[in-house]
C-alpha cells in the first residue's frame, strides 16, 4: 500500500476511547473483551505526538476524549502507588501526581502521561482519602502525606522524541 494511502486509513479510523476507558468504533461501542485489551495494550504516543493504538506491526490514530491511560487497579505500597493499568501492565505511580478533576474523577501521572483512575480504582483508595479543615483533599500513607491537586484538564498534542524515549510508531 502507498504512504499515503495508508497515512489516510491511520487518520480515520474511526476508533475513540471515552471518559470511561470504553472503545467505540465508527459510533458502535467494543464489547469484546479481548479487542478492548488489545485496544488498551497498543495505545501510545505517534511520532506527531498524537495518541494511537497498535494492533502487531499495524497502528491508527485514536481520537481520546479525556485521558488515553487509564488505572484499573491502585493500592498503597509503603509510601508510595503502585498500579494496574487497564492494558495489564503494572507501574509504580508518584502520590504526588493524585489530582482531582471534573466529576470528581481523579488522575495520577504514569510515566509523564495523565492517566484517569476508573471508579474503582479511586474507591480502593477512599481509606487514604481525607479532607483537611481547609476544605483540602490529602492521601495519607504510612509517614507521608500527599495533597490532592488540581486536573488541569486532557493535555495538547505532545511531540514526541523517540531518539531518547526507544519506542517507534
Amino acid at each position: 500500500m502507498d504512504p499515503a494511502t495508508l497515512q489516510l486509513l491511520r487518520e480515520q479510523s474511526g476508533l475513540r476511547l471515552d471518559r470511561e476507558g470504553r472503545f467505540w468504533h465508527r459510533g458502535g461501542e467494543v464489547t469484546h473483551a479481548r479487542t478492548n485489551a488489545v485496544l488498551h495494550q497498543g495505545i501510545h504516543r505517534a511520532e506527531d505526538g498524537r495518541w494511537a493504538t497498535r494492533i502487531g506491526k499495524d497502528w491508527a490514530y485514536l481520537e481520546v476524549e479525556d485521558a488515553a491511560l487509564f488505572i484499573r487497579r491502585i493500592e498503597p505500597a509503603g509510601a508510595a502507588l503502585r498500579a494496574q493499568l487497564a492494558s495489564g501492565e503494572w507501574v509504580d505511580v508518584d502520590p504526588s501526581t493524585l489530582a482531582a478533576g471534573a466529576d470528581d474523577a481523579l488522575y495520577a501521572r504514569v510515566n509523564g502521561e495523565r492517566a484517569r483512575l476508573t471508579r474503582a480504582a479511586q474507591l480502593s483508595l477512599s481509606d487514604c482519602v481525607d479532607e483537611t479543615s481547609a476544605g483540602a483533599f490529602v492521601l495519607r500513607l504510612p509517614g507521608s502525606e500527599f495533597r490532592i491537586g488540581r486536573d488541569t484538564g486532557p493535555e495538547p498534542r505532545r511531540n514526541v522524541d523517540w531518539r531518547t524515549s526507544g519506542s517507534t510508531s
